[in-house]
């Protein structure tokens, strides 16, 4: 078990460790532990004001905290590790004491299916059970879990991973350090179709080809039980550095740019153009065939059918700016109140209405009874 103290820690992870008292010793700390959780041989963090509170009773041994970080009045003294970026000094105290996990196997498993034509660089890593068809490369130190298949004229680049039970259909690229997580499948035919009726009017949907293919750039990763269509002409892209949750759909063109994040479960039809840094939320969906600008938000659940600007954040089915939205989020809560005033109303005007038309029905013009 790897042991260190919080002033060594804070020297790893670039931040400055400020003791709870100049004569305070320092607890060796063998890992991390939630705030609530946390004991002396613990290091913690906060990284979300939203928990301040708890760092008061926590019993870690030391809290990573942003540098502005002020104890709540009356908390006793902590030793702190002050840092431009907590959550970020967090994940490199992760690294430090954890690493990422250790595959369970080396080498080509000779239970695995290995075509002759297939390139497999050294190092490489495929288990038992794995399935590597005709003119497949595979990169230095990439490694393929038991059960997944590697389509014909598929390119993996260097310390790549695919997990059990993913499929990388023919011609799928992958760049270098790349991940596909288990069950996903990469370069399924486009949900394509010519519908169209013949003379008696029944109506039938004919296949159309996709014939193209995807490619996964440098550093992406893919979660469990996501799929990825081929393009029906070119290729599909997911651009560098972007990252899937699991159950996450793409539909055959869609080009996404570089850094983006997609939450479990949200979608985006075809032939839709994504720029860089876009962030697409849970059950967030997309239409085919728009454009969506460098930078763009899309809130949870929201349904986009028209282009979205560069830097807009847009909530809501259908998704409108930020603004706009909560309006009219606060509007339908309102809802229900307004209902009943409406029909008070509605009872007031009849009650006006007949007033009024009894005095039209007075012989004398007077004031009706």
């Amino acid at each position: 078990m790897k042991t260190m103290k919080p002033s060594e820690l804070a020297k790893i992870i670039g931040g400055e460790f400020c003791p709870c008292s100049d004569d305070a010793d320092e607890p060796p700390l063998c890992g991390l532990a939630p705030l609530e959780h946390a004991q002396r041989q613990d290091a913690t963090f906060l990284a979300n004001d939203k928990y301040i509170s708890q760092v008061a009773q926590t019993q870690a041994g030391a809290v990573i905290v942003d540098k502005k970080f002020t104890l709540p009045a009356g908390a006793k003294p902590k030793n702190l590790i002050r840092c431009d970026d907590a959550y970020l000094a967090f994940r490199e105290a992760m690294v430090t004491f954890y690493g990422f996990r250790e595959h369970p196997f080396t080498g080509l498993s000779d239970r695995a299916e290995i075509h002759p034509t297939a390139k497999i660089a050294d190092g490489v890593s495929v288990a038992a059970l794995a399935s590597i068809s005709t003119e497949v490369e595979i990169g230095p130190g990439s490694v393929i879990y038991p059960g997944a298949f590697v389509g014909p004229g598929c390119k993996i680049g260097r310390d790549c991973i695919v997990y059990p039970n993913a499929c990388l259909y023919e011609k799928t690229v992958l760049g270098d350090r790349v991940t596909v997580h288990a069950n996903s499948s990469i370069g399924v035919d486009g949900f394509g179709y010519a519908t169209h009726a013949n003379a008696d009017g029944v109506v039938f949907h004919d296949k159309i080809p996709t014939p193209g293919w995807v490619e996964l750039e440098d550093d992406v990763e893919i979660g469990s039980c996501c799929c990825i269509e081929r393009a029906t002409m070119g290729a599909t892209v997911i651009g560098a550095g972007t990252k899937f949750a699991d159950q996450v759909a793409i539909g055959h063109g869609t080009k996404l740019g570089k850094h983006c994040l997609m939450v479990s479960q949200a979608g985006i039809a075809g032939s839709t153009m994504v720029g860089d840094y876009c962030v697409f939320a849970g059950q967030a969906g997309v239409v085919g065939h728009i454009k969506i600008g460098t930078g763009a938000r899309i809130g949870a659940q929201a349904g986009v059918s028209n282009d979205i600007p560069a830097g807009l954040d847009v909530l809501g089915s259908p998704a409108l700016p930020r603004a706009q939205a909560r309006r009219v989020v606060m509007a339908t809560v309102k809802l229900p109140e307004l209902r009943n005033t409406v029909k008070k109303l509605t009872r007031q005007l009849a009650d006006v209405q007949e007033r009024l038309a009894q005095l039209e029905r007075s012989p004398d013009g007077g004031e009706a009874k």
